[in-house]
């Protein structure tokens, strides 16, 4: 992944107090504040009813962008992580850091800017920037290369002949114009970060944090702070601070889309006193990208 190129994630808001404080405090957490404990507050819903879930939803942050994808590429996520063994949310987490032009500018992979971006990208990947990241998914062509040549029995042509030994133009062509295969070669990408040296590569986080950069300093970082964003720095910390981010409303997303029909419009319905919309991070067929608001 291409970090320098990569367009910055649009802040969600101010940080807070305790995350300013926190931010003074590099190589250790903040401390409590002392005084009398606080009144317990009342009882909420169970973390894990239809109705909480519903909760959460509707209140979460319109900062927050969705995962501007097509149905296509949602199940093409689902077939890589059975395929890879590579957990779906990472695969999720992954499209929603990587695929910045398609989020803000067209919304969508399938729009006119999207259109002239991807053919700008294989040029500058052929021409002055060949290490240029590319696709749907922000893969670097020499990374994309070596799955192919690692993984040969999984990328054929269609009269079986591996796609390893595509040029370098065809590659680009190939990563640019099937998004799918772009979300399969990273799904790789990430089975193979953790299999071939699972020094921090751990976890979901750490190997999102890899699949930016794969250096010793931070799989070091990995291995000694876990999932903590805090000790880290530059895009790498920004890029912890996203997963923190968009990981609880991934969880929420993959929770809401389990529940049956019913059980969602149930849900929506206790919460129409104050007639908030339930918007996903994604969208199912039920739902669409506006979500379901109470009746």
């Amino acid at each position: 992944m291409d970090a320098a190129a990569q367009p910055r994630v649009p802040s969600c808001s101010h940080p807070s107090a305790s995350q300013r404080q926190d931010r003074a405090l590099p190589d250790e957490l903040a401390p409590a504040p002392d005084g009398p404990e606080t009144e317990a507050a009342a009882p909420g819903p169970a973390e894990d009813t239809p109705y909480a879930i519903a909760l959460r939803l509707s209140g979460r942050d319109e900062d927050l962008h969705p995962i501007n994808v097509t149905p296509s590429q949602l199940a093409a996520v689902a077939e890589a992580a059975r395929e890879t063994g590579t957990s779906r949310k990472l695969l999720l987490a992954t499209l929603w850091q990587e695929q910045q032009w398609y989020q803000h500018v067209d919304g969508s992979p399938d729009g006119p800017a999207s259109f002239v971006g991807r053919r700008l990208n294989r040029l500058f990947a052929g021409t002055v920037k060949p290490d240029k990241s590319l696709g749907i998914t922000h893969l670097k062509p020499e990374t994309a290369r070596r799955v192919l040549e690692r993984h040969p029995l999984a990328f054929t042509a269609e009269d079986g002949s591996p796609l390893s030994g595509m040029s370098d133009a065809r590659l680009a062509e190939y990563i640019e114009e099937k998004p799918n295969e772009a979300i399969r070669l990273s799904a790789h990408h990430l089975a193979d970060l953790r299999a071939r040296n699972p020094y921090g590569a751990r976890t979901d986080k750490g190997l999102f944090l890899l699949y930016a950069a794969d250096t010793p300093d931070v799989r070091e970082r990995n291995e000694r702070y876990g999932d903590a964003s805090e000790h880290r720095g530059g895009e790498i910390r920004a890029r912890g601070e996203n997963w923190d981010r968009i990981s609880p409303a991934l969880d929420d997303a993959m929770a809401w889309e389990a529940l049956g029909e019913a059980e969602r419009l149930a849900a929506v319905a206790q919460l129409a006193a104050e007639a908030p919309s339930v918007v996903p991070l994604f969208g199912t067929a039920e739902t669409g990208s506006e979500g379901i608001r109470p009746q």
